[in-house]
């Protein structure tokens, strides 16, 4: 089982994301989210080569899906660490550019 860490960035996404969940749709709409997130979290540690990778976005880069919204991580193969970089709305154009400021 490899161990996930969320770093900085990502975890001030995931804040930003539930928070303004909660504001328009209510708490009840943010904790739902909140659980596919550790959900999508739990999966990556048994299986955390399962997501598309992104060799375009970086070495390693993968991304898994919580519709509407997409987690970047890395995962070197081998490795027993799954580090997320950051979670972004789906719609928004994702760089290495991005990823590289969040690091």
């Amino acid at each position: 089982m490899a161990r996930v860490i969320v770093t900085a960035p990502a975890d001030a996404d995931t804040a930003n994301i539930l928070a303004d969940l909660a504001g328009k749709g209510g708490h009840v709409l943010a904790a739902k989210f909140n659980l596919r997130f550790e959900t999508l979290f739990d999966r990556l540690a048994d299986h955390p080569d399962s997501c598309q990778a992104r060799p375009k976005l970086g070495t390693h880069i993968r991304v898994g899906v919580v519709f509407p919204y997409l987690v970047v991580y890395r995962h070197v193969e081998g490795d027993d660490t799954v580090s997320i970089i950051r979670v972004l709305h789906g719609r928004r154009r994702i760089t290495r550019k991005l990823l590289r400021e969040a690091q």
